[in-house]
């Protein structure tokens, strides 16, 4: 099974078969005036697309592979959970379970490539008189390794049986959507409601970090809550138009600042933890207590910024 869908990747990478983008312009064009369930199915097979285009991308290891079928993944069940009103709740669970499975394979590679870009970009802001010891090579082995695991574990999930599955059951869902009375609505009036509901999630998620007891985690579920509010008002920006358009950039700002501060927070762990090996190592650690102040005072800068972010919304 994994080696057909191997060679299904194969056949639907651009370049093989049809031009990209054929079947896309053979598509109608959607509008308020459209169904709910059209705009929904749409951005669905837009991401279900995605999902299968990147799988030969991830194998060879191309540029931003990982990150852009993740994204995809997220899309999608993000698009599922968002518009159950939509695409019948109860019937696709199991599939979010799964798509959720896939993006946590993916997310390992990508967090990783994150973390070593942010951290070899941080030592070499570093005045040069505060680098002490093998920092840039003991920062260099360490994600090396956690690399090549990573990359394994995303190779795994790929040629398994559970991934080949997960493609059958979106293309099942696609050919036979388990849709709602709701779905023949317009969508114009249909997709408003889950889309503010969103919106209003993100408000609440961000309401509560001044006073929660772990803002660290308060600020991660803000950033999942922004996602959400981002990825269902690009779903239904066709329907919704510069409102939704509007609500997607301000929510992905928000995301990528919110993104910048659980980066730091991740960091200032990993930095401990090579600070003890450099430690036993008998190896100077002076450079990474700098490193992790540094993050510090990038996290409590972000902090200070949000009430002007939380206002945006």
């Amino acid at each position: 099974m994994a080696a057909v869908v191997r060679e299904t990747e194969r056949k639907d990478a651009p370049g093989a078969g049809d031009l990209p983008g054929a079947g896309a312009a053979q598509r109608p064009t959607l509008s308020r005036q459209s169904s709910a369930g059209e705009v929904v199915l749409a951005y669905l097979r837009d991401q279900a697309g995605e999902i299968s285009r990147c799988g030969p991308l991830v194998r060879r290891d191309e540029p931003d592979a990982v990150h852009q079928m993740r994204v995809a993944t997220r899309r999608a069940r993000s698009a599922l959970q968002g518009f159950g009103d939509i695409i019948a709740r109860d019937a696709t669970r199991p599939l979010c379970t799964e798509l959720r499975w896939l993006a946590a394979a993916l997310g390992q590679a990508r967090d990783t490539e994150v973390l070593l870009a942010m951290l070899t970009a941080d030592l070499v802001a570093v005045p040069p008189a505060l680098v002490m010891g093998p920092v840039e090579a003991r920062i260099s082995a360490h994600f090396t390794a956690r690399l090549a695991q990573a990359r394994e574990t995303a190779l795994d999930a790929l040629d398994g049986e559970r991934y080949p599955r997960l493609l059958d059951e979106l293309g099942a869902l696609l050919a036979n959507p388990p849709l709602t009375p709701s779905a023949e609505r317009k969508a114009g009036k249909a997709l408003a409601k889950p889309v503010r509901r969103a919106a209003r999630r993100l408000q609440r998620a961000l309401a509560a970090v001044p006073g929660a007891a772990d803002r660290d985690t308060a600020i991660h579920q803000a950033r999942k809550a922004a996602k959400r509010a981002r990825y269902a008002a690009e779903a239904a920006a066709p329907a919704l138009g510069s409102t939704a358009r509007l609500q997607a950039a301000q929510a992905k700002e928000l995301q990528q600042v919110l993104g910048d501060h659980h980066d730091s927070v991740v960091a200032r762990t990993v930095l401990l933890e090579l600070a003890h090996q450099a430690r036993e190592a008998g190896e100077d650690t002076f450079t990474y207590g700098v490193m992790h102040q540094r993050q510090a005072c990038q996290a409590a800068r972000i902090e200070q910024a949000l009430p002007r972010h939380t206002a945006a919304t």
